[in-house]
């Protein structure tokens, strides 16, 4: 091998040259941790050597033939004509250095078995240095403050200050300055001599040449071929955000993000171009940083609240500090989600954490603090209210003599209260970041709230010679839940707030000794239910990964992933047996969940530029991934006292043997994947995907599915015709179609499972036998559901970028739909899962517009307007209609509200119409021509369309935003107003509220599902407005940027509902179904108000 390097010479250019310097430099460094083995091994191996008439490079030729030494040089800088005579005996490498090479002319360094030679340059005297200032301004004339100056090649500059100006004490003639500012081009201007400079910056064309994340790789926004959403840290939403769903709610359009509550870190439903499935798991597939997220929600089974119905969802991305993430993608068309193939069905949200920049170590601190309130109060009767209007009823007084208002009782004022901060630094071959953060929200309800540490590190470098690069991420968090006995079913078994407003407003908190005053397991008292009940979650989170990046050939680059994402979470529960619904005996209950998923990926990238005409990017690889979860749980009963802590000694329960349960559940997900980029001239681009995922969730006669997608885009502003209209700065038009999976189900749906029995009788005696038995029929032929979708959109830009926007149209269809239907008998259990023969069918239109209003020196003005319209209908079911959400409360409880009906859209409520009251109070409904009541369709829960409306103002070093969203069309059963709107319970007891009387109802009056509470959910929210003011900090020594503010989220809501808030639980299930806009007593969303600070120092 030879092992000798010949390095350009002095006739190419000066990059050259700086490239080759930075090349040396990276050698010296890597190499100088063995410079003394290198050392050693040149003082110990000597050799003989002995040439005429030689030139250098036949010396050093004969060097590498007869040892290991290899040599590093530049032809230039040798006398190549120079003849040697040598005849060295028992020499080593120093000694014939020392023959051949002149001191005064060479030097020689020695790492490792590499010798390094060049020529000593001729001291000259360092340029003479001069003071340099000057002005920065943009093509208006108008000073610019901000701008970043550096002298080019180095970490050195300045920024101007707020009239453009900027100034050097001591710069040499020969340098170059940098000057850079966002929005505008990178202009470089050499010093030469020159005292004062004048610099004009020019606008750039707005956004088209952001980076877009597109998975397994990122492309510039202009070359990008599919549907893809893009918003960095500075487009996010302003305010308190505990997770990156907080961030983008109603910021881009097609993404329909709703929360299930207000109870602080609730889970939240995003549909990404509607619902494609009419089971569960239709969120979007989260990865971060590359990493493929499991968001199993880690709530541990078998740890819950006795007696008041099953609580809210938690966000599984609550783990992530907000203040560490740098902009997050959307990926929304099959084209674009395809190379994620099983999972992409649903979308893809590309989650971009900050990562450690170049230059001297800046730290950052983010905090804010504010209060919570609730926005309004649910209306019912008033004690003197109640007592009047039983008293007109002729209804028997049960007037106790308080005046409770037991929602004043519930709420309070919530503090929170949150602190960032990170270090952040750098080399020309490293960097790093690190953070640390803390949140602590009280939540409106007593006794809830969320407080959450977390930790990031990020670490990146660059090594042999600039070939390998590798990048380690560290997230931990500890999310530490505390709730009160909420429910939110709306049923009568009474949760927490329908206990607060169905409770008679005449009966007091307390008895004269002070105990809880509580009637009844149907009558609770809802401070009894607080302060009685322990409820806390503690969730523990480490996100780990390292990725290396291998440069192999030009061009040619090869890339491995590894990661690991391990959560534990432990609930521990305890209700006291004085509570009404307890029957004496207190509850300690310790539940359990791990999750863990460990991912390993290999590809290759090949780019490929051939003429600049011919633009070429291959991307192949193969991904294993594999999830374990493992939950088990203890609980007891029967416990007397709550003077001592039960949970540290279940046995004090009077109960023999505590109830306990485990489960384990393992999955593997195999894939295979490819993607090919053409670029034809700038002009034409073609993208195509092709991923092949094999699961374990699958049926044995179907483990793999196979996902390809195709999208072209015509960059048409690089057509002449386009190219000379100076109003045009980008128009592309783009069209992709592609087929993505959902593997988002129930684990092992398709195969035999296993339970316990109580026991069996065996050979004919009369003894139980404890044994097994089938609990699921197995579907070997179970497959994937399928989505097959087409995209036609235009991406463009008007007068340099001022206005731009995108317009998509889709058609989404998805097949092999998965559903539990009943087993045809005999069979070992009463259903199982199959894919069913039916369609379901998502259209739309999205319609996102980004302007830059103003652009001045001290005044800026900027817009953005989303909207998109969603249309979803069921097709081709070969059933009439199939049964989904159930509301709750008497009379209904156990009633269909909702059905899958042919021809119509997920989530169409199904009922009676009703017409109202008849002369006597009993209720009318619409009936046919023979006098017999009817049902039909009543309303739907999807809206018709969602739009956002956002705007920022910056005046000087004023800034204030707005931002508002809005949803319409769509229709909520209110299942809280179908109990506290009822005449009879109000005879029985129950508040009511005031509307309820004047509807001329009869207190015995039978309720009967119907349309009669199916209430317009549409709504526009004032989500947030941000005021600010950066402070000037000249010549400070330890801040370099100050700015504080002040902030309001959900300010106020316009909307025809009449229960807490319009946005509704959309997880709650029904057999594996979603039952989606049905109002039970959520939790109500706060509005709160912040003040904050961003500092660098």
């Amino acid at each position: 091998m030879n092992k000798k390097q010949h390095l350009p010479d002095s006739s190419l250019s000066g990059m050259r040259k700086v490239f080759l310097v930075m090349k040396l430099t990276s050698i010296f460094l890597f190499f100088s941790v063995m410079a003394i083995a290198g050392r050693s091994y040149s003082q110990e191996t000597s050799f003989d050597l002995s040439m005429k008439n030689a030139t250098i490079i036949d010396v050093f030729d004969e060097i590498e033939r007869i040892t290991e030494f290899g040599f590093l040089f530049k032809t230039d800088q040798l006398d190549l004509d120079k003849r040697y005579n040598l005849d060295l005996k028992d020499a080593n490498i120093e000694q014939l250095m020392k023959k051949v090479l002149d001191p005064n002319e060479y030097n020689y360094q020695i790492i490792d078995r590499n010798i390094v030679v060049s020529r000593v340059e001729s001291k000259t005297s360092q340029p003479a240095q001069q003071k340099v200032s000057g002005t920065v301004v943009d093509s208006s004339g108008e000073g610019l403050p901000g701008v970043s100056v550096l002298i080019k090649g180095t970490t050195t500059g300045t920024i101007t200050d707020i009239e453009g100006k900027f100034s050097f004490d001591a710069l040499p003639d020969d340098v170059t300055l940098v000057f850079s500012f966002i929005g505008m081009r990178v202009q470089e201007v050499a010093v030469a001599g020159q005292k004062s400079l004048n610099v004009v910056m020019q606008d750039e064309t707005f956004g088209i040449n952001e980076v877009v994340a597109i998975g397994y790789g990122s492309v510039k926004k202009k070359d990008v071929t599919g549907a893809v959403s893009s918003l960095k840290a500075e487009d996010f939403n302003r305010g308190v955000s505990v997770s990156p769903t907080d961030l983008i709610q109603g910021r881009v359009a097609g993404v329909n993000i709703t929360s299930n509550g207000g109870e602080p870190g609730a889970g939240v439903s995003v549909q990404v171009r509607g619902a494609n499935s009419i089971r569960s798991g239709q969120e979007p597939l989260y990865v971060i940083d590359g990493i493929p997220l499991d968001i199993t929600d880690a709530q541990p089974e078998g740890a819950s609240t006795t007696g008041v119905g099953d609580a809210a969802s938690k966000n599984p991305l609550n783990f992530l500090n907000p203040d560490d993430i740098e902009s997050i993608d959307i990926l929304k068309d099959a084209s674009a989600t395809a190379i994620y193939g099983s999972r992409g069905a649903n979308g893809v949200v590309l989650v971009t954490t900050k990562k450690g920049k170049k230059g001297q170590a800046k730290a950052t601190y983010s905090g804010y603090t504010g209060v919570s309130v609730l926005p309004h109060q649910y209306d019912v009767l008033s004690a003197d209210e109640y007592n009047a209007a039983r008293a007109d009823l002729d209804l028997a007084s049960d007037d106790k003599g308080a005046s409770t208002n037991w929602q004043d009782e519930i709420f309070r004022t919530a503090v929170t209260s949150s602190h960032s901060l990170s270090l952040t630094g750098g080399s020309e071959n490293s960097n790093y970041r690190a953070s640390l953060g803390y949140l602590n929200q009280e939540g409106i309800i007593k006794k809830t709230g969320m407080e959450k540490y977390s930790g990031r590190l990020a670490f990146g470098a660059k090594t042999f010679n600039d070939r390998l690069n590798i990048e380690i991420g560290l997230t931990a968090s500890r999310v530490n839940d505390q709730r009160a006995p909420l429910g939110e079913t709306g049923g009568v078994e009474g949760d927490l707030l329908l206990s607060a407003l169905k409770l008679n407003p005449t009966y007091p908190v307390f008895n004269e000794d002070g105990t809880y005053y509580q009637l009844s397991d149907q009558v609770r008292n809802p401070v009894a239910m607080i302060d009685l009940t322990d409820d806390n979650t503690q969730t523990d989170r480490v996100l780990g990964s390292l990725s290396a990046t291998l440069d192999i050939l030009k061009g040619l680059q090869y890339k491995v992933n590894l990661s690991t994402d391990q959560t534990k979470a432990t609930r521990k529960v305890t209700q006291d047996a004085q509570l009404s619904y307890m029957s004496d005996e207190g509850t300690a209950t310790i539940g359990n969940v791990e999750l863990s998923s460990n991912m390993i990926e290999n590809y290759l990238m090949y780019k490929m530029d051939l003429n600049e005409i011919h633009k070429f990017d291959f991307l192949g690889g193969f991904s294993y991934q594999k999830f374990r979860i493992y939950s088990y749980y203890m609980s007891e009963s029967g416990f007397e006292t709550s003077d001592i802590d039960n949970l540290y000694d279940l046995t004090l329960g009077k109960y023999t043997q505590a109830t306990t349960g485990s489960d384990i559940t393992v999955n593997e997900l195999q894939s295979f994947f490819g993607r090919v980029n053409y670029n034809l001239k700038n002009k034409y681009l073609l993208t195509a995907n092709f991923r092949a995922d094999g699961s374990t969730k699958f049926g044995e006669n179907n483990k793999y599915g196979y996902f390809p997608s195709a999208a072209f885009a015509w960059q048409m502003s690089e057509e002449g015709f386009v190219k000379n209209i100076e109003a045009i700065s980008n128009l592309k038009m783009r069209m992709g179609w592609g087929i993505t999976g959902n593997q988002e189900i129930t684990s092992k749906i398709s195969q035999a499972t296993l339970g316990s029995v109580t026991g069996a009788v065996l050979d004919g005696g009369s003894t139980l036998t404890p044994g097994y038995t089938l609990t699921r029929t197995p579907n070997p032929d179970l497959k994937w559901e399928k989505t097959t979708q087409y995209n036609w959109g235009l991406d463009f830009g008007l007068w340099k970028g001022r206005l731009s926007g995108t317009i998509d149209l889709y058609y989404k269809n998805t097949t092999d739909v998965q559903m539990e239907v009943s087993t045809k008998m005999p069979a070992p259990t009463s259903t199982y899962w199959t894919n069913m023969d039916m369609n379901i069918i998502n259209k739309g239109l999205e319609i996102s517009l980004d302007g830059v209003i103003i652009s001045k020196k001290d005044f800026k003005w900027s817009a953005n307007v989303n909207f998109s319209t969603i249309n979803n209908m069921v097709k081709n079911m070969d059933v009439s209609k199939i049964p989904t959400g159930y509301p709750s409360g008497p009379g209904i409880t156990g009633t269909p509200s909702q059905y899958i009906i042919n021809n119509e859209p997920l989530g169409t409520f199904w009922g009676m119409t009703f017409l109202g009251f008849d002369e006597n109070g009993e209720s009318i409904f619409e009936t046919d021509e023979n006098g017999d009541e009817v049902e039909g369709v009543i309303g739907n829960a999807l809206p018709d369309f969602t739009y956002n409306f956002s705007t920022s103002v910056v005046w000087k070093q004023l800034d204030f935003t707005l931002n508002f969203n809005g949803v319409h069309g769509n229709d909520i059963y209110n299942n809280l107003a179908n109990i506290m709107d009822q005449m009879s319970l109000f005879s029985s007891g129950w508040n009511v509220t005031p509307d309820a009387l004047t509807r001329g109802e009869s207190t015995s009056n039978v309720l009967n599902y119907s349309s009669r509470f199916i209430e317009d959910g549409s709504y526009l929210r004032l989500s947030n407005a941000t005021l600010g003011y950066t402070f000037k900090l000249p010549n400070q020594k330890y801040f370099s940027r100050l700015r504080a503010y002040a902030s309001g989220n959900n300010l106020f809501v316009i909307t025809k509902y009449s229960g807490y808030d319009p946005e509704v639980n959309t997880t709650r299930v029904s057999n594996g179904v979603p039952a989606l806009g049905i109002g039970w007593t959520n939790y109500p969303k706060a509005r709160t108000f912040t003040v904050g600070v961003n500092v660098e120092f």
